[in-house]
């Protein structure tokens, strides 16, 4: 009893104790603290906290500089502490950065119960930057490399060394007033701060001995929220991840900001990530991921966490995308790798710039081959593929590609041939024209394939190459069948065959009858045939182009032109063709069996004149009033410049040569009839004719004749006749006193019987009597007939032409004499029984003395081819005729 009343009795008096001292009657343990830096801004306060005391509040003081300037107080408030965290912690932040100056913190127990009990302040513990008491030789500046956040409030302080001030500090070239510090200390609060250039912002700071420092310090924003934070795989084993940074750093080279991101139920750890992309592994127990991007700066702290499942962000990707072209179509090919078994899978191809989409469809597997093929392109073309896959029902996420690639040019080889018949087989040159689709190809080299079978049914096939600068060959086969095929060897390969079949020998074409095909300078040759159904590959047209109007021509001029088996028509311009020539086009079917003529066309591009004469035959036949007229001409040679369709012949009176005279014109519209006559003339008249070949363009050159009709002896025979049926008409009527008239005439003139006539004589008496009347002389006529009339009876004389060296002749004959013997009926003496010979000479010209020589002699005496002998006397006899040979 009496220990519990001491008791309560002190109990008292400490309490009015207590009071008297103005609440500070309890006397508690000063509290234990610990003081680090957690960098140069912030001070860690930690303390150890009694668990027995609850609802105390700790005071803390915050002073800095050796003098201990109070700079900030706070209370802070605990309850009970859990006897497993027997620590409190409090951290300070200082707008002046920790090394400008020393910081000391105290601390102490306020506890309230009914009233306030305050504790005793600990002693002041100091925290000193190390850096602090160093000895510097010029002034220094803090903070320093720091990196702020944008639009805050900064303290920036100046160290002067310990036996200078610090004068000045700038900012960004702007001098701001100074916060005293302490003695050495001076500072600058600087707020709403801009963010600055991967250089900073540069402070300088001047002391008094007018040393100089400078550093520099960056501003930058805080950590935002990554925006659109989306994963996604393309193999089903690697997940992508990928977000919106938001605002671009300033500060590239300084890592300000640090992304990580975080799977959970993974086990994984925190991934360290770049700033906008991040990877990890896939888990295969997992078909939905909650992913979490963190992005952490000395600034702060942001994230942001998606939820998705695993099928709704498998984008697969095509690889190893390879084309493979050709002329018209291209082989596309590509692979996805991944984990894809059983998951269906659809791709889809798109070719640039025509933009069709291929779609494909096929189940996965560990790892997936895809083929297409792309027809219907374009040669010498440069195109490009794309191609996108994705798990079927998905979504459409990435193309692969474009990927680039040029067809191949076309190369088409337009066959035809020309067969030649041999004694023993056939020849046959093949000519072809390339065409291409790009003017800068190579060809390398020509091959040309021939399959044939020989007498015995065995194929046997001949391949040769040709240079390319050379487009056409020639080879020779036997009388069957053949085929050829040209091919054109180029950079990219070798180019489509062309095929050309050579109908066997037996086949014969069917004869056509040419048509004509009118042709104009302006559009050409519009040639056009009869459809025939057995054309199964068309027609082809073929010509000369040097206008040869037979075909088959020289390989070289050999032109032709395939048409489609639709079509029955084709136009030529006329820009391949010449005026003046003829042109002949062939029309052949084309079958499997080869090539056969169905129609041949000819015809002019413009037709000329002619160019050559016709040849007229011999003179015209000509009478007194016509002339038929006849001439030769080819109407058919191709080589005339025009279609023969005629002639023109022009007559006129008097020479052709003579434009005097009027000329009239006669046409014949055939050209095959080559003859005319011409009547209505008038006798023994010059008249001319002139003979032209017609075209449509006009006459040719002109043949001309001169001719002269014959008189017309109708009127002469009839002035004759008359006079003479008259003479006659009397004769008849006269005749029954013909004997009575004879009578009388006869007693007149007959010579008496039995009378002597003496003969002249005619050495002297004829000489001068031709002399005097000049009626014969020599050159009257070289040989003259001398009729002796009267001799003597019963002598035979001859009268011959003797030498000049008779003494009775003075000329000389010039040929044998010829003695003729002459009976008494020449003389008419029918006494005599001796005939007479008359020998007849030719005489020279020049001698005009003429003697007749008589010679009796028998005609017993004469020898055949002797001359006559003369006799020794002349005799001179008349002359009574003489007869001068036509």
């Amino acid at each position: 009893m009496d220990q519990a009343l001491w008791c309560t009795c002190l109990i008292l008096a400490m309490i009015c104790n207590g009071w008297c001292k103005g609440f500070d009657f309890m006397d508690f343990t000063p509290i234990k603290f610990k003081l680090y830096p957690q960098d140069h801004q912030h001070i860690v306060v930690n303390w150890t906290v009694d668990s027995a005391l609850e609802n105390v509040t700790y005071e803390i003081q915050v002073a800095r500089t050796e003098n201990f300037n109070l700079i900030e107080s706070v209370n802070i408030s605990t309850k009970s502490q859990n006897s497993e965290e027997p620590f409190q912690t409090w951290t300070w932040t200082s707008k002046l950065p920790l090394q400008c100056t020393d910081h000391s913190v105290r601390m102490r127990l306020i506890y309230n119960y009914n009233s306030t009990f305050v504790d005793s302040w600990s002693q002041w513990k100091t925290h000193t930057d190390e850096g602090a008491h160093d000895v510097w030789d010029e002034p220094q500046i803090f903070p320093s490399e720091e990196v702020f956040q944008e639009r805050s409030e900064v303290y920036f302080c100046c160290v002067a060394p310990r036996d200078a001030q610090v004068t000045s500090i700038t900012f960004n070239r702007t001098r701001y007033p100074l916060i005293s510090i302490s003695s050495q200390v001076k500072a600058i609060a600087v707020d709403n701060l801009n963010i600055t250039s991967e250089l900073g912002v540069s402070l300088v700071c001047l002391d008094s001995k007018g040393d100089e420092g400078i550093t520099s310090n960056f501003v930058t924003f805080p950590p935002q929220k990554p925006r659109n934070v989306s994963c996604e795989t393309e193999d089903l084993k690697v997940w992508s991840c990928r977000w919106d940074p938001g605002r671009p750093p300033n500060l590239h080279k300084r890592h300000v900001h640090h992304y990580a991101l975080l799977v959970e139920n993974s086990g994984h750890d925190l991934i360290r990530c770049d700033m906008s992309s991040c990877s990890f592994l896939a888990v295969s127990h997992l078909s939905e991921y909650y992913v979490t991007v963190v992005v952490t700066s000395s600034l702060g702290q942001e994230m942001e966490s998606i939820k998705f499942h695993a099928l709704d962000r498998v984008f697969p990707v095509a690889k190893s995308l390879s084309v493979i072209p050709d002329v018209h179509q291209a082989n596309v090919s590509w692979t996805i790798e991944g984990n894809f078994t059983k998951i269906p899978m659809i791709c889809q191809v798109q070719i640039i710039p025509e933009g069709n989409v291929l779609t494909i469809e096929q189940t996965g597997g560990l790892a997936l081959h895809f083929s297409c093929q792309l027809e219907n392109l374009k040669p010498s073309t440069q195109y490009s593929v794309k191609v996108q896959c994705a798990v079927s029902g998905r979504r459409w996420r990435k193309w692969a590609g474009p990927l680039f690639f040029n067809t191949h040019p076309l190369v088409l080889l337009d066959i035809w041939r020309s067969i030649q018949a041999l004694p023993s087989g056939r020849r046959v040159i093949l000519t072809w024209r390339t065409y291409t689709s790009d003017m800068q190809l190579d060809v390398k080299s020509y091959e040309i394939r021939l399959q044939q079978e020989n007498s015995l049914g065995t194929l046997w096939t001949n391949t040769t190459s040709v240079n390319p600068q050379v487009n056409q060959t020639e080879f020779f086969i036997d009388e069957q069948g053949c085929n050829i095929s040209v091919y054109a060897n180029i950079t990219a390969g070798i180019s489509v065959a062309s095929h050309i079949f050579i109908p066997p020998a037996k086949h014969s074409e069917n004869a056509v009858i040419p048509k004509r095909v009118v042709g104009s300078v302006r559009t050409g040759f519009m040639l056009s045939w009869t459809e025939d159904p057995s054309a199964v590959c068309g027609y082809t047209v073929e010509w000369c182009h040097n206008g040869s109007g037979v075909l088959p021509c020289t390989p070289s001029n050999l032109r032709w032109q395939t048409v489609r088996r639709s079509n029955t028509s084709l136009s030529l311009k006329a820009g391949a063709f010449m005026g003046g020539c003829r042109y002949t086009f062939n029309v052949l079917r084309c079958r499997e069996d080869g090539h056969h003529l169905i129609e041949t066309h000819i015809g002019y591009l413009q037709e000329q004149t002619p160019t050559q004469f016709v040849q007229i035959q011999n003179y015209p036949v000509v009478t007194s009033s016509s002339a038929t007229i006849e001439w030769s001409f080819p109407e058919d040679d191709p080589r005339h410049p025009g279609f023969i369709s005629g002639y023109l012949v022009t007559f006129q009176n008097g020479h052709w040569s003579d434009q005097n005279h009027n000329s009239y014109n006669l046409s014949i519209d055939n050209p095959h009839r080559k003859s005319i006559t011409v009547n209505s003339l008038w006798e023994s008249r010059e008249y001319s004719f002139c003979v032209q070949p017609c075209t449509s363009a006009g006459p040719g050159p002109s043949t001309c004749r001169t001719f002269r009709t014959s008189p017309d002896y109708t009127h002469f025979w009839v002035k004759i006749l008359i006079p003479v049926i008259f003479l006659f008409g009397c004769c008849i009527l006269l005749w029954p006193y013909w004997k009575r008239l004879r009578s009388t005439v006869v007693e007149i003139f007959t010579h008496p019987t039995k009378v002597n006539v003496n003969v002249l004589q005619l050495d002297s008496s004829l000489y001068e009597t031709s002399e005097r009347i000049r009626a014969l002389t020599v050159e009257d006529c070289l040989c003259c007939d001398l009729e002796i009339i009267e001799v003597k009876p019963g002598v035979a004389e001859c009268k011959c032409l003797v030498y000049p060296n008779e003494a009775s002749c003075s000329f000389a004959p010039l040929t044998a004499c010829c003695c003729t013997e002459l009976t008494d009926d020449v003389w008419g003496d029918p006494v005599s029984e001796r005939g007479v010979s008359v020998c007849n000479f030719t005489y020279s010209p020049t001698f005009t003395e003429v003697s007749f020589c008589r010679s009796s002699f028998s005609s017993d005496g004469l020898t055949e081819g002797q001359p006559v002998q003369p006799h020794d006397t002349c005799t001179t006899d008349y002359v009574v005729s003489a007869g001068m040979p036509a």
